[in-house]
């Protein structure tokens, strides 16, 4: 599974919806249940799945799916 799978999952998984409705552009807010709680919950998942760390200023800067993936891939060298 690659990067890009395994944050749609995530995503998908904490918000309650299919995954396929997670596209490349979709941010918080544009999901009902894309708020900013679930946003904490989000990259908290991804951070203890992916056993990564984001700074302060990567939590602060991402808005989207993209965004998350592009952060993590830079956190693990890929």
């Amino acid at each position: 599974m690659n990067v890009e799978d395994k944050v749609r999952k995530i995503i998908a998984d904490i918000l309650k919806v299919d995954e396929k409705t997670i596209q490349e552009d979709t941010a918080i807010g544009d999901i009902p249940s894309w708020d900013s709680l679930n946003q904490i919950r989000i990259l908290a998942e991804v951070e203890a799945k992916l056993q990564i760390q984001f700074t302060p200023d990567d939590l602060i800067e991402m808005e989207d799916f993209s965004d998350i993936v592009e952060t993590v891939k830079l956190q693990i060298g890929k």
